[in-house]
């Protein structure tokens, strides 16, 4: 049975800046694990606020930080300069300190997950490597920021990654060489391949790009959702 959920504005300090993000939880009392989202390069569209509310009803507190603050697009050619722009050190920061954040909210149960797509996925796997002690678990799509090796060694979270074999944004070559860092870092790791699948296979919210593929994204969610109530559970 699907929970009851509650979506809001939230917001948190980094620094000495502030972050403002999209919050989803149950409304019943919990506690509940966590999960962070690390957007695409479109910004804080509907279509990951809608993700953040589908996983909330199963059972998850889910927090997605604007990365971008307060800018969001639809245009490709823009997305690209912001993510070209983007200050990547400051995106893992805030993706990082939303961690405390989280568990200072008294539904929230302690265990946290990062969850990424595209750029963000890529933002996903450095926080996860930056502060590993912080994550319990950690869910790739597709991710368009590579890390170098040393930040993937430094991993210590289970990860479960999608790709779409057909993906022409980000090279086979690269998801071979972060799954071969893991295996010789001995971190454990799932990945999925969707056979014709192009990049961004779980967003239907740009047609134009012709990149939705409805049935690799609905194999990969119910993947996702159980590799976390897995791994988040107290």
């Amino acid at each position: 049975m699907a929970e009851r959920i509650v979506s809001l504005h939230a917001f948190y300090t980094c620094g000495s800046a502030g972050v403002h993000a999209y919050l989803s939880h149950p409304t019943a009392r919990g506690p509940w694990p966590a999960v962070i989202i690390g957007h695409e390069w479109w910004g804080l569209e509907e279509h990951v606020r809608e993700l953040s509310r589908r996983l909330a009803r199963e059972g998850m507190v889910v927090l997605v930080p604007d990365l971008y603050h307060g800018t969001v697009t639809a245009q490709p050619a823009e997305a690209a300069g912001l993510k070209t722009a983007l200050d990547i050190d400051q995106a893992v920061g805030e993706i990082i300190a939303a961690v405390p954040y989280l568990r200072g909210l008294p539904f929230v149960a302690g265990k946290v997950g990062v969850l990424g797509f595209c750029m963000g996925g890529g933002l996903a796997l450095l926080a996860a490597g930056r502060s590993s002690e912080f994550f319990s678990a950690g869910v790739i799509y597709f991710p368009s920021i590579y890390p170098d090796a040393s930040e993937i060694e430094q991993i210590g979270c289970p990860l479960l990654i999608h790709y779409g074999t057909a993906d022409v944004v980000t090279p086979r070559s690269e998801i071979d060489r972060i799954t071969r860092t893991l295996e010789r870092g001995h971190k454990f790791y799932e990945l999925h391949l969707y056979d014709g699948a192009n990049h961004a296979f779980v967003n239907d919210a740009h047609p134009e790009m012709g990149e939705y593929n409805r049935e690799a994204a609905e194999a990969a969610w119910p993947r996702t959702v159980a590799f976390f109530q897995q791994h988040l559970a107290t």
